[in-house]
């Protein structure tokens, strides 16, 4: 008899298998390890009691958590076990647990040698990739925390289970965290923060150093950051170039190459709706038929100037404008003398420090309450209707709305209109196979939105493609 473990794994890479490979042949247990499309077959060969208690407490302690594991069944089965030596081509991915281990062991050949290389998931090792990173412990706008003391974690920040394991993966990704420490909200003046562990040779030595010190964490501007969103248990990549699934060439256009890459991951690939949210792509909804793969809608660009004359034109709008000029009359100047994309707009609407959709995002997370302000997101006949979003905010500005309030309502009225556009666009084209992409979904309360309001039309996010560039 066998015992055999069928393990979910929403990726083609190859390193987890391999790290088990590895810990077979460390144990000389007879097994097998089998990669099939999303699935890990393990085969043990249960009579060899005394190789299985090695391997065992070899996948115990040294097996790595990895983002893209799910469920794992287990069986016992009359069958042969078919020898079989599982290669894994090389990843960019940190150093395994046995590897740091034997870089702070200073009884180890390997201690504190920065040209030590991970070889222990049955894989060929490379030379290390270059890490253009500084590492410093004065923190500046837009910096990534490096995680130097992972004893610290619950002390500094509010991290769920998942969060954690996310963070530690054999990948390490990126994640945003909520700031507990006190002292660290004041020296970063932040109440979310990026926040990633070590993960790669100099990250880690760098990190040894730093606790030598007496640091808990320091600070990076992350040149190359892979994202990653957890939410409501799902983890999904929203930028990133080390282990997410690497796209085939099907368009031209980069997005819809990227939206023909996901829509072939779907259960009905040969039709398809997107609503496509990227900050840096603009808001696109995207169909895809026998025939061929369109935008079927595309926000035009947004020109403040343009908005704020079209606004001052309106009757209506123009009291609004003459009332919140005369309210805030510093930052209507702003308003007038700057060039803002739309969420920079929002953010000096709302008298955010900083002009970016991530501030804006920030400060929407802030509000912990249910259900949101009726926000305006309408269209016209030349595209979205600007002016109506930012009617309706600058309305509820003028009223003394709290801002974290509002800031949560925008994001919960964008996550609405996302799913009364992709309605509308499933009567129109008669499909219903949809698919989320965009760097807005890293914005939980959107993504949270499409998941409970639109949970009935399955609507698709890719474990294994990034959302966004």
């Amino acid at each position: 008899m066998a015992i055999v473990q069928k393990i979910q794994y929403n990726s083609e890479n190859k390193y987890f298998a391999g790290f088990l490979q590895n810990m077979i042949d460390e144990s000389a247990l007879h097994a097998r390890v089998e990669q099939k499309k999303n699935e890990i077959v393990l085969t043990l060969d249960e009579k060899d009691e005394k190789a299985l208690v090695t391997f065992s407490e070899l996948t115990t302690k040294f097996l790595p958590h990895s983002l893209f594991l799910g469920e794992i069944t287990t069986a016992r089965v009359d069958t042969e076990i078919e020898p079989l030596e599982f290669k894994s081509d090389n990843y960019e991915i940190s150093l395994c647990r046995r590897c740091i281990e034997n870089l702070q062991d200073p009884s180890s050949e390997s201690y504190l040698d920065d040209n030590l290389i991970c070889n222990h998931y049955n894989n060929t090792p490379l030379e290390n990739e270059v890490d253009n990173n500084t590492f410093t412990p004065n923190y500046s706008e837009g910096s990534t925390l490096l995680v130097v003391d992972p004893t610290k974690i619950n002390d500094l920040f509010i991290i769920t289970k998942d969060e954690y394991r996310a963070l530690f993966s054999i990948e390490k990704p990126t994640i945003k965290v909520t700031i507990k420490d006190q002292e660290l909200k004041e020296l970063t003046g932040k109440q979310f923060i990026n926040i990633k562990s070590t993960y790669n040779m100099k990250s880690t030595l760098t990190a040894i150093n730093a606790k030598d010190s007496e640091l808990s964490y320091i600070f990076f501007n992350d040149l190359n950051p892979s994202k990653i969103v957890i939410v409501q248990k799902n983890i999904s990549i929203i930028r990133d170039n080390k282990f997410s699934k690497k796209l085939e060439n099907l368009d031209e256009d980069r997005v819809l190459n990227r939206f023909l890459n996901i829509v072939n991951e779907t259960p009905k690939p040969e039709l398809a709706i997107a609503a496509n949210l990227s900050v840096k792509n603009g808001i696109s909804f995207i169909v895809k038929t026998e025939v061929a793969s369109k935008k079927a809608i595309t926000f035009q660009d947004f020109h403040l100037e343009t908005v704020l004359l079209e606004m001052l034109n309106d009757p209506i709008r123009n009291k609004l404008i003459r009332n919140y000029a005369k309210k805030f009359p510093d930052k209507y100047e702003n308003l007038k003398s700057g060039n803002y994309d739309i969420f920079g707009t929002l953010c000096v609407i709302l008298d955010l420090e900083e002009t970016s959709f991530e501030s804006l995002s920030d400060k929407a997370l802030e509000f912990h309450g249910n259900g949101g302000l009726k926000i305006d997101m309408n269209f016209k006949d030349s595209g979205f209707d600007y002016s109506s979003l930012l009617g309706s905010v600058i309305s509820f500005k003028i009223a003394d709305v709290d801002t974290h309030y509002l800031a949560y309502s925008v994001f919960e009225a964008y996550g609405d209109m996302i799913i009364s556009t992709l309605n509308q666009l499933k009567t129109k084209f008669k499909i219903d196979n949809f698919v989320m992409m965009g760097d807005m979904f890293e914005n939980s309360i959107i993504y949270s939105r499409i998941l409970s309001k639109f949970q009935l039309s399955k609507p698709f996010f890719s474990k294994d493609i990034a959302f966004d560039e």
